[in-house]
């Protein structure tokens, strides 16, 4: 199998040393919360090891909080637990040195109960449990995601150039945040590949090699959460708000996923030089399933705004080989690299839900054995006969709790804390903008909701 990055806990004497080596005075204990935000506690140096080996508390309601804290109510948690504590269980595979914070060292936590019982709720615990599924068939995920920001000013969340100057070569050097998000995220760990504009101005896209299974999630919450604070040190926004400019295009995670079994690509056959059945069935199951899939994919009020017809976003439930008109394409490469790519994906979507709602759909499609339609060889963008992609969150979300198998796919305390969230912002978007959910609401992006996500997606 290609492309693996190694994770390997180090040892406590090795954590030790790096601390004494790199003056560590803070230790970042962080987990991700139902929007992919960061939450958690820093700890002094002198405690990481209490707090490692004995827990961290931290308040229930990170998953009944939307991106502005308030808070949603029916979620199982806050106040339906009288606001108890959960307990932060550092992972320390993730642990690393800060690069761009002097004497400042992060670590990823996964979260218990008091009792030790996992919470299920946790966004990292819902991806891990997808993944085991995987393993029990013997199969092993590769992903990767790739997840376009703006670099706005950091005051006024307006770009600090104009122009849509998409892949043109120094467009890439006049801002020096840039340079300097990809040094730190490679000595994060992560391997970046590719930096480019987009299509909006001073909007950007970073590429990852793909990684095994957990470290899909963890990759991207690592560079979506520190990309922001680098660029802050630049007096810059890095926003992954789906769509803050109804006239600019709109911010993509692109989702890439392929599945070994034993070191071999399911989706090629190497002894016949063709693509296998499976392949075709993977696709099968996100056709079927990219409705429901849209409330991970496109989890704001903001983010279907931007399938939009002629903007290279998708607009329809279509796949084709290197198409960028469809929603699922599959590019050119074959053998190891045979893989599947998920454009539906909005840049305000959580990673590690993103990628499980992915693997769940592609999971289900190979055992039920479902069959796409031929792949479309036109530009979807000039047919009008085609199944549209859902305009509203609502729509997702009603499509989501309709779908049995993906339903069945994750754990009830999870369900009820992410669907009563949803519900919640569904809410709220409406008391503040009468229009929601209509033409006039599709074809504007409201101050309202710039307030609400771009400075906190």
């Amino acid at each position: 199998m290609a492309y693996l990055r190694p994770v390997n806990a180090p040892g406590r004497d090795e954590i030790e040393q790096l601390m004494r080596e790199h003056g560590v005075e803070l230790v970042r204990f962080e987990t991700p919360d139902l929007n992919g935000v960061s939450r958690g506690k820093t700890v002094t140096a002198d405690h990481f090891w209490g707090f490692v080996d004995n827990g961290l508390a931290l308040v229930s309601d990170i998953y009944c909080w939307d991106h502005e804290c308030w808070v949603a109510t029916g979620t199982g948690f806050g106040e339906d637990m009288t606001f108890a504590d959960l307990v932060m269980r550092p992972d320390l595979a993730t642990f690393r040195v800060l690069p761009h914070v002097a004497g400042q060292a992060r670590v990823i936590c996964d979260m218990e109960y008091s009792d030790g019982r996992p919470v299920e709720a946790s966004p990292r615990r819902v991806l891990r449990r997808v993944l085991d599924r995987a393993t029990e068939q013997g199969l092993t995920a590769l992903m990767q995601a790739e997840y376009e920001f703006y670099l706005l000013d950091a005051v006024t969340g307006l770009p600090p150039f104009p122009g849509t100057d998409i892949t043109t070569t120094l467009t890439n050097q006049r801002v020096a945040a840039l340079p300097e998000i990809v040094r730190h995220l490679q000595a994060l760990g992560l391997r970046p590949r590719t930096l480019n504009q987009e299509w909006g101005p001073t909007q950007y896209e970073l590429t990852f090699s793909p990684v095994e299974g957990l470290a899909g999630g963890d990759d991207n919450f690592t560079y979506k959460t520190y990309a922001k604070e680098i660029a802050m040190q630049h007096g810059l926004l890095a926003s992954f708000m789906t769509k803050p400019f109804i006239d600019a295009s709109g911010s993509s995670s692109h989702l890439h996923m392929s599945l070994f079994d034993d070191g071999r690509n399911i989706f090629w056959d190497a002894a016949q030089g063709d693509l296998t059945p499976e392949f075709g069935w993977a696709i099968g199951g996100l056709l079927e399933h990219a409705a429901a899939l849209n409330a991970f994919l496109g989890p704001t009020v903001n983010c279907a705004k931007r399938y939009r017809k002629g903007t290279y976003a998708p607009a329809s439930v279509t796949w084709g080989f290197e198409n960028r008109s469809v929603a699922i394409r599959v590019k050119a490469g074959r053998g190891d690299a045979t893989h599947i790519e998920d454009r539906l994906g909005s840049a305000a979507s959580n990673p590690y839900l993103a990628l499980a709602g992915m693997l769940v759909a592609m999971l289900d499609g190979i055992a039920r054995q479902v069959e796409p339609p031929p792949p479309l060889q036109t530009n979807a963008y000039r047919l009008d006969d085609l199944v549209p992609l859902p305009r509203t969150l609502s729509a997702s979300l009603a499509a989501f709790e309709a779908d049995a198998a993906l339903l069945a796919a994750l754990d009830p305390e999870f369900l009820q804390a992410f669907v009563a969230l949803k519900r919640h912002e569904i809410a709220k978007a409406q008391a503040a903008n009468p229009r929601y959910g209509g033409d006039e609401w599709a074809e504007q992006v409201t101050e309202w909701e710039r307030g609400q996500f771009l400075f906190l997606a």
